[in-house]
């Protein structure tokens, strides 16, 4: 049974210990960094550049953080005391996917500012299509790092998956109806699909419903790992 009372703790609990992390702040910041950079003299915003961006945020820091964060309770031992006591698989991910959630979410608000996408995109169906694609990837971070025995390998194997479903597309063949058929479903593609069709003022309920499945999807295996892997993977 899903405790919120546990949760905020557990949320509490990763707030404080993120606050003193070098390597989650200064990943936070290499996005906005990244974004002055680009959109330095540009007249107007991009929006390959911006979806690229708002991307590469999302899958490397809505997983990095989530998965380091794990990998750092079990390598510290804290896993397993907390798989041992009361607290629920539900109520541990839940607490990791607000904490990674809330500091994505307001990392991607500050690249729109930062891009000037407020003439191209409306702020609050932005953010909406932004954070619910943040789910998922929170979800894949955690299972890398319940599969990883510490904080460097956890980044380390974190980092190219996350890379690859950047740039998978350009990968994928285009006479390859069955690969590209499959790939369009990925949560990380149906966020691209879903900011292009906030911009060109079309439906995006689909590609928030195709995310939230993924996200069911993903959870569900999370709760399996942790089960039965948590501890000794």
């Amino acid at each position: 049974m899903i405790s919120g009372r546990k949760i905020f703790a557990l949320f509490a609990k990763d707030i404080k210990s993120l606050a003193y992390n070098i390597f989650i702040i200064s990943g936070l910041l290499i996005m906005p960094v990244m974004a002055i950079m680009f959109t330095f003299g540009m007249d107007e915003p991009d929006v390959w550049l911006a979806d690229f961006l708002i991307k590469m945020n999302i899958l490397i820091n809505g997983a990095n953080i989530i998965c380091v964060m794990i990998a750092e309770e079990k390598e510290k031992h804290t896993l397993s005391v907390l798989i041992a006591s009361t607290v629920s698989g539900a109520d541990f991910l839940i607490s990791k996917v607000l904490v990674t959630g809330l500091l994505t979410f307001i990392s991607n608000g500050v690249l729109y500012f930062i891009m000037g996408l407020g003439s191209i995109l409306p702020f609050g169906t932005f953010m909406l299509m932004t954070g619910i694609a943040i789910l998922p990837v929170t979800v894949v971070g955690a299972i890398i790092g319940l599969l990883c025995k510490t904080q460097a390998a956890a980044s380390t194997a974190v980092t190219p998956v996350m890379m690859l479903l950047v740039f998978l597309p350009m990968f994928i063949p285009q006479e390859s109806f069955f690969a590209e058929s499959i790939f369009k479903y990925v949560f990380s593609e149906q966020m691209s699909l879903g900011l292009a069709s906030i911009y060109n003022g079309e439906p995006f309920l689909s590609n928030i419903i195709i995310i939230t499945i993924n996200f069911a999807i993903l959870a569900t295996a999370f709760g399996f790992i942790y089960k039965k892997r948590g501890i000794s993977a």
